[in-house]
This record gives structure tokens, sequence and C-alpha cells, in this order.
């Protein structure tokens, strides 16, 4: 039985009741691993007390009541004292009786760090880092005797200065996303703390498709970071848009990860002020999300479905004839794209579902492309000197160059 085995415990290792508790941490419930130490003492000593009336006092028995005293088990301690017999406790085996006598002192020193920051917290995660002789000595036991209950020392510093910070703060204790996270050092006392990232998932439209003398669309980021009194703005897209191409309809997705925000507002009360300024880029359907969205958004853009205009100058006049076969042609048809970096070369395989198209005038044509959200759609039109095949140029057989590309519209 697992009690059986904390007597084994105790009587090679001296173990205070936060360490002992905590190797039955999954045993009984709405008890700390202070209490549940102190009980598991307390039984153990019951039972040693049961077997003396009915056996009577053996030199056993009078060595597991002072194993007990040892680990600073008071009623062991008296109960000791009425046979004549004193015995003083010493430090516990696995955290030297100098860990969880400090909660307190380092509860607050967490508080004034988070504080200090000088920014708004409405939730924390903590760490701690413990010395390696302290885990080392935790899990030797749990490793000796074999014990399938216990959880590590740094869960429960955590927990409980994590109960005490969030007392004195009046903020919650989050483990996932919270607005900042703090490691405490335990052997220098010294805090570490970070604001952390806030991630908000949007759709954008790129509105303009002239683009500024550095090449570079003009994002709201300045309003982003005056909204949240943040350091900066880092922009994640579900996918790339072709240079200097408008994005329209309803807009790709992506994920803004504002950097160290003083402020956190509501979604609801930033959109309205993000609405009418003069940018290149409108951003709608904001949502706060977690990081790990970002993954999932940029794994997803090989599914997406994209719709382009693209406005072509031909090398030849086109017929109608040749648009009829072009539609016929890609129609569920797969695209082959080299890639090649240096020496390093990629192949990749998109879907083109549907292409649609007119004559607009001499040797200008808008064709309606819909096709696999990882179409390199440039090289789909003139053939990318060779690296994409089938394309538009190669089945016409002469150039054809894209002068506009809009994205009307992205399935994802």
């Amino acid at each position: 039985m697992s009690l059986e085995r904390a007597m084994d415990i105790l009587r090679k290792y001296p173990l205070c009741n936060h360490c002992l508790g905590r190797l039955f941490a999954r045993l009984g419930t709405g008890l700390s691993n202070e209490e549940r130490g102190k009980a598991i003492k307390d039984y153990l000593l019951m039972m040693i007390h049961e077997r003396i009336i009915s056996e009577g006092l053996s030199d056993e028995l009078l060595s597991d009541v002072k194993a007990l005293a040892l680990s600073g088990h008071e009623p062991s301690i008296k109960f000791l004292k009425n046979l004549g017999i004193e015995v003083s406790p010493i430090t516990c085996y696995v955290c030297n009786d100098n860990i969880f006598n400090r909660l307190d002192e380092w509860a607050k020193t967490i508080a004034d760090s988070l504080r200090s920051l000088g920014v708004e917290v409405r939730s924390f995660r903590l760490g701690s880092k413990v010395p390696i002789e302290v885990l080392k000595r935790e899990l030797g036991i749990t490793t000796e005797f074999n014990i399938s209950s216990a959880e590590s020392i740094k869960r429960e510093l955590n927990r409980e200065l994590g109960k005490r910070v969030s007392s004195i703060l009046s903020v919650s204790f989050s483990r996932e996303e919270p607005d900042a996270e703090v490691v405490i050092n335990i052997t220098t006392g010294s805090v570490e703390v970070q604001v952390m990232p806030i991630y908000i998932s949007a759709r954008y439209r790129k509105i303009h498709r002239l683009v500024n003398g550095r090449g570079q669309v003009r994002w709201p980021i300045d309003s982003i970071i005056q909204v949240f009194g943040a350091q900066d703005v880092v922009i994640h897209v579900g996918g790339e848009d072709p240079f200097g191409a408008r994005v329209l309809g309803n807009g790709r997705p992506t994920i803004l990860q504002v950097i160290k925000p003083s402020r956190r507002p509501s979604i609801d009360d930033v959109y309205p002020l993000l609405k009418g300024l003069n940018y290149d880029v409108i951003l709608s359907d904001l949502s706060r999300v977690k990081s790990s969205a970002i993954v999932r958004m940029k794994a997803r853009v090989r599914d997406y479905v994209i719709t382009y205009r693209v406005l072509a100058i031909t090398d030849n006049s086109v017929t109608d004839g040749n648009i009829k076969s072009l539609h016929d042609y890609f129609r569920n048809r797969q695209v082959v794209q080299v890639f090649r970096r240096g020496r390093r070369v990629k192949r990749r395989v998109s879907m083109v579902y549907e292409l649609d198209g007119k004559v607009i005038g001499d040797r200008l044509v808008e064709f309606l492309i819909r096709c696999q959200g990882n179409l390199y759609i440039r090289g789909f039109i003139h053939g990318g000197f060779g690296d994409v095949e089938p394309s538009i140029a190669g089945t016409l057989g002469f150039g054809v160059r894209p002068v506009e590309i809009d994205i009307l519209n992205i399935s994802d």
C-alpha cells in the first residue's frame, strides 16, 4: 500500500510535510501537499500507537516513531517526550527546509516586480528555477520507491506562489496565454518578468494598388501601437500576395502580434479606432486568439482556394477560341512549379480548379482564375522561364505578361 511505502521512505529520508505529501499528490482531493503530508504522518503515528497498545513497545515501533519525529512531526515528538525521549527534528532531505518557509517573501517580491512594470496585467503565469540538487534528490526517492502518484516540487512551488501573488494583486494565475510571465530563481531570489504579446486574428484587404517608394504596403501599425501602448507589432500572414496586387473581397487571414503592450483594451474598443484611417490595408473581423493560431494559419495556406483577377498583355492576339481552350484545359489541372535557390531545387504541385477569361482589347486579356492557395500566380501566367508547367503562356504558345492582379476571394 502507498501509506506503508510512506513509512519506508521516512525510515530512510526525513521529509517535511510538503515533500512527503507531494509524493502522494494524486491521492485524495481538497488537500494541499502540506496538509496531505501531515495527515499521512498523523495516520502512521496512530497505526504505530495501535500496535504498541496491542503488542507492547518494541525497538522496531520505537524506531518508527523516532523517524516520524525526526521529520518534524510534532505529535510524534510529544509522544516520545512522554516516554522521556527527547528528539530534535533534522532538515528535510529534499528541500532542506529552505523553500516553503519563504513563500510569502518570494510572493511579495514577485508582486512588486509585476507592479513595477507599469503596464496593465490581468493575468500572469509563474515559473521557477530550482537547484538541480533538489530535483535530483526528489527524483531519487520517486525512483527508489517506485512512486507513481507524485508531482514535482516545481509544480507545487509555482502553484503556491501563484495563489499568494494572485491574492496580493487581485489578478488571476493562468498557465495559458497570460498577460505577463514571471520566473523566480529560488537560489538568488531574483525575478525575471516578461510582458506577453497579444495576438489578434483579422482579415485584411489591400485596397490600393500603388505602394510607396520603398515598395512596402502601408499597414495601420502606428495606430495599433498607439491603441495598445505597445513597443511594436509583428504581422503574420496566411500566404503571400503577389507584388503590387490588391486584396479585395473577404480579405486574407492575418494575425497581429502586439509586442509589450501596456494596455489591453477589448477588441470591441479597438476596432472603431482603426476605421477611416488612410492606409493601404483595411482590417476587419478582429478577434483575440492564442499564439498557436499562427502555426495553424500558416499550415492551412496550401488548402486555401483563391480567386484571382489578372489583366495581362499578350504578344499575339487572343481569340475567344483561345479562351475556351484554356477554360477546358485548366479545369481541375495540376500545375508543377520549380523553385531554385542556389543549388537547392524545390518542386511544388498546385491545383487550378477553374479558368475563365475575356478579350478586353488588342492583346489585352482579363483572366479569372480559381486555384489552390500555394500557386505562384505570376509564374502560372508567364511560365516562370519554364519553371511552371503547364502555364497560360506555354499553352497559348506565346508570351503573356500580367500587369494587374487582384485577389477577389480567399476561401480558407
